[in-house]
């Protein structure tokens, strides 16, 4: 066993991602991260080798699969790999990239609309971009453990040097210079802004025809950063040169959303106006875990999170495989939907259903939720837990946008207790609702459609959305208790109508739960529970979830604060009625 381990990561990587307007831009995004990281692997396997076909692997995590696709960012390998070569090898790597992005535009957009020869002025901004994109972090340490404490120790100490900013920004972000040939050759303001944007137009007109010819699309209203630039033209195979190894899709062509690129759309042309359900997960303490996984009796650290990040990482590769599937006019399973990563336990996807098959509903979604942590989730056999943020999104949202919501919502499930999803319904005007369920409950929404109702009405979310909504006029849901909560929910979801054999021991618990007189603020089915002190010990200890999560969340002075259980309890009902109507009903 090696007496040193070296941990590396680099920045950022959220915002890189979260930077894109189309489904092309989050692929090139995510295939620059994964590429990147997996040339610091290669690099480092190279280093350490000792010419001969080393065993084990010395880069511990993330486990070796054949592919780039989908390396996590976080890197643990096992001896004193130098920092100015990792840090090389990320800059190299990274070089190598934008230099094929600038030099294809050069070599493919070489005269103006009349015809005379364009001069490029925008060697040094590409280059600056090439030295200060990311942000780089190296440490080493006796253990696993001491490694990646003394690398986070590093992340507070940040030194990241920007690139200033000139003249108009990018039309994407707003954050960053947008590229063309004049860029660094003017200082700004000192020509007339009608002379330079009729010079930019016409360079993004000539841009867009080149782009075109090689099967990718950009416009001249796209007036895109250099980065920006880089995520769009790294997924064409002509720009950047097979030997760099960039892995890309087949094609970008599955999703439509009109309007992040609506520019030269004839009025009468058919807008397909369709709203699509986009999740962003992530495995819930893995880092507990594998501490606490570490520390066994005879554990080898170095096993153990081997062991892990190969499983997640087979896992993530296969998640594309696991989609919702349905059947289209030619009578063939047809996949309802992208993974656009799966670094390990780290993912993000759309499910979505062009014309002319029939519009996917959110209710197909949830069908597919409602078996992903025993279906899909578990599959990888590691011993933790998973949160999703689910946004059922309107087409008017732009991309940006949806992305960030998909984030919030994935946070708000973490945040929320854990081991859980939460639903968001993204409007076109950027309202939303949300509504929290651990994964043990989610089959509520289910159960509704086949018991719930009033009297002898038949199911129907209608009737305990309207009933909530005036309810809320009356201001009946204020103070501090949760009566009318609680009777609503006992109403609508104490069905006996619900066949025992289609009941789950959660569910069966639930319902129980419903049988009591009143709200019971120490009930299981409230809080998260655990066997012993540790939440997340290894061998299992983590029992059960609730749709409250976290006790200590609601406690003070070691001291339940009841006003604050039953506000959450109340407002989580409430959800519910909002959520399941928009999600669920047929109406």
């Amino acid at each position: 066993m090696s007496d040193r381990y070296t941990a590396i990561t680099f920045s950022p990587v959220q915002g890189f991602i979260e930077k894109s307007r189309k489904l092309r831009d989050l692929y090139g995004s995510s295939f620059i991260l994964s590429h990147l990281a997996n040339q610091i692997c290669i690099e480092a396997r190279a280093y350490l080798s000792d010419g001969r076909n080393s065993f084990p692997d010395p880069v511990i995590s993330p486990a070796m699969i054949n592919v780039a696709q989908g390396t996590p960012n976080q890197i643990i390998i096992r001896g004193e790999f130098p920092r100015s070569q990792a840090q090389q090898a990320l800059i190299d790597a990274w070089k190598q990239l934008v230099v094929s992005c600038q030099q294809w535009i050069q070599n493919n957009v070489t005269t103006t609309e009349s015809g005379d020869r364009i001069k490029y002025f925008w060697d040094r901004p590409w280059k600056e971009w090439i030295n200060h994109n990311w942000e780089f972090f190296w440490a080493t340490g006796d253990t696993i453990d001491q490694a990646r404490r003394n690398l986070n120790q590093q992340k507070t100490a940040r030194a990241w040097t920007g690139i200033n900013y000139v003249g108009e920004s990018s039309t994407l972000s707003g954050l960053d210079s947008r590229a063309w040939p004049a860029l660094g050759r003017h200082a700004p303001h000192t020509r007339a802004k009608a002379d330079e944007e009729a010079e930019v137009k016409a360079f993004y007109r000539l841009l867009s025809a080149a782009i075109d010819r090689q099967g990718a699309t950009i416009t001249e209203r796209e007036q895109l950063s250099i980065p920006e630039l880089v995520k769009r033209l790294v997924t064409i195979d002509e720009v950047v040169d097979s030997k760099v190894g960039v892995e890309r899709p087949r094609s970008y062509k599955g999703l439509r959303r009109w309007q992040d690129d609506n520019e030269g759309i004839p009025e009468d042309a058919e807008r397909d106006e369709r709203w699509t359900g986009w999740f962003q997960g992530d495995g819930d303490r893995a880092g507990n875990y594998l501490q606490q996984a570490s520390r066994e009796p005879g554990a080898e650290p170095e096993a153990v999170l081997h062991e892990f990040s190969l499983a997640l990482r087979q896992w993530g590769y296969g998640l594309t495989g696991k989609l919702p599937r349905s059947v289209g006019d030619n009578h063939l399973p047809h996949q309802d939907g992208r993974i656009v990563y799966a670094g390990g336990d780290d993912f993000l996807g759309v499910l979505y259903r062009n014309s002319p098959r029939p519009k996917l509903t959110p209710q197909e979604c949830l069908n597919w939720f409602y078996r992903f942590k025993p279906d899909v989730w578990n599959e990888h056999g590691q011993p933790i837990t998973v949160s999703i943020g689910f946004v059922w999104v309107s087409p008017q949202v732009p991309q940006r946008d949806v992305l960030q919501h998909c984030r919030m919502a994935e946070s708000s499930a973490k945040e929320n207790g854990r081991d859980r999803i939460a639903l968001r319904i993204l409007f076109s005007g950027g309202n939303h609702l949300e509504w929290h369920c651990p994964w043990r409950f989610l089959q509520l929404l289910k159960d509704y459609e086949k018991g719930g109702g009033r009297g002898n009405e038949a199911p129907s979310w209608t009737h305990i959305y309207n009933d909530v909504a005036v309810l809320e006029a009356r201001h009946a849901f204020s103070g501090k208790q949760s009566e009318v909560a609680w009777a609503l929910l006992k109403v609508y979801f104490q069905s006996e109508t619900v066949e025992d054999s289609e009941k789950d021991d959660d569910m069966h618990s639930f319902h129980s739960f419903l049988s009591a007189n009143g709200l019971d603020i120490n009930s299981d089915i409230l809080w998260n529970k655990y066997e012993g002190d540790n939440p997340y010990d290894p061998r299992g200890k983590h029992l059960s979830t609730g749709i409250l999560g976290e006790r200590s969340a609601f406690t003070n002075a070691k001291q339940l604060d009841t006003d604050r259980v039953h506000e959450a309890f109340t407002a989580w009902v409430i959800n519910l009625a909002k959520v399941g109507f928009h999600l669920c009903s047929n109406t």
